[in-house]
């Protein structure tokens, strides 16, 4: 008897289902996927699956956000660009792409596109903190190892040695496990910024605190007590700068 009314049971169930939907027109219809769900739930009534009706179905993950972007600027600045065959765009919005080396520029006929590559030299006025920032393109520039430099560093401080600064943007893909329960669900651009000095047409990464002072070739003691009486920190970038000026200040 109780392995007739085992069987039986998903044969009436399945009934009332779906004579309870026929006669309810109110009721609005299931889904392709809500009917299909539900007769394989019946069809395992009565059965010796321990998980029966507690099967929880696993959703797909969403799609993968982004997050930041490749802009090295958010906004529109004002910017004037001397072009490799020494023509000028004065004053014009624009913002850069890094990964892209590309402008968006605003002109009277519509935004367009400046490759980066066409740009010898540019500057713009920060639209957020009011400053005006040069850059340079650093094709024409060389590594220490001999390797050509590109994109665009900004330049710090401008003399016998020329502290730049680069911003480099790397896209992380999303690498979320859902297994372990690690990793980012989305896709991220990192922003990082290195520091260099140029002396010539060569470029080299700007060494740490203990050997900053290895750059520069003469007025050591000058530079010591400079560093001393204004208590400069040399991990930070604003008061490396203002080492950097003052010894390009310097005779």
């Amino acid at each position: 008897m109780q392995v007739l009314r085992s069987r039986y049971i998903p044969l009436v169930l399945l009934w009332i289902c779906f004579n309870g939907l026929c006669q309810n027109p109110e009721k609005p219809k299931r889904t392709y996927m809500e009917t299909k769900y539900t007769l394989e739930r019946l069809a395992r009534l009565g059965s010796d699956d321990p998980t029966a009706l507690g099967t929880v179905q696993s959703l797909p993950m969403p799609p993968p956000d982004v997050k930041g972007s490749d802009l090295l600027n958010p906004g529109y600045n004002a910017s004037t660009f001397l072009l490799n065959d020494s023509s000028l765009l004065n004053n014009l919005p624009a913002k850069y792409y890094v990964l892209r080396n590309e402008f968006d520029v605003k002109t009277p006929q519509g935004i367009r596109t400046l490759k980066g590559d066409r740009v010898k030299s540019f500057m713009w006025v920060d639209s957020a903190s009011k400053k005006t920032e040069f850059f340079v393109n650093m094709k024409e520039y060389q590594g220490a190892n001999g390797s050509p430099g590109s994109g665009f560093m900004q330049i710090l401080s401008e003399g016998k040695i020329t502290l730049l600064k680069q911003t480099e943007v790397i896209f992380k893909k999303a690498n979320y496990h859902v297994a372990m329960h690690v990793g980012s669900p989305d896709h991220e651009f990192i922003r990082k910024t290195h520091l260099f000095y140029l002396t010539g047409k060569t470029f080299q990464p700007l060494p740490g605190k203990k050997k900053l002072l290895t750059v520069f070739p003469d007025h050591q003691d000058e530079l010591q007590r400079f560093i001393k009486v204004n208590q400069l920190d040399l991990n930070l970038e604003h008061h490396i700068q203002i080492l950097v000026d003052y010894y390009n200040s310097l005779k």
